[in-house]
């Protein structure tokens, strides 16, 4: 069950927001010495290239639907804006980031199930 915050004291809150701050930049620090972790960023940037491949053939096929004959490299920047927006990261992430975002939740979680 949620622990809402009004129902926390100030050196409470501020105590959980340490703690959670600390595992985050431990987590950070340590992912950022991880091989693996490169590794799965290298996969994520492939994933990514293929996506932004796939979507410059769909903006190309919808120029096409409509009888208008476009190079490739017009669909491609006109694609790149969506790619390098990354709207609701869906080509791309930071992996390292992702997961001391994730050992700060944890530490959230953890406290919350102690009370």
């Amino acid at each position: 069950m949620p622990i809402f915050i009004t129902q926390l004291t100030k050196e409470e809150i501020q105590r959980r927001w340490d703690l959670a701050s600390a595992a985050k930049k431990a987590e950070l620090r340590r992912s950022l010495r991880d091989p693996k972790v490169w590794l799965e960023q290298a996969m994520s940037l492939l994933g990514a290239t293929i996506k932004a491949f796939c979507l410059v053939l769909v903006v190309n096929s919808v120029f096409w639907d409509q009888g208008i004959s476009v190079p490739m490299g017009i669909s491609f920047f006109l694609s790149l804006p969506i790619v390098a927006l990354n709207p609701w990261q869906m080509f791309w992430r930071y992996v390292p980031l992702d997961r001391a975002s994730a050992a700060y939740q944890r530490v959230i979680d953890e406290l919350n199930e102690k009370l």
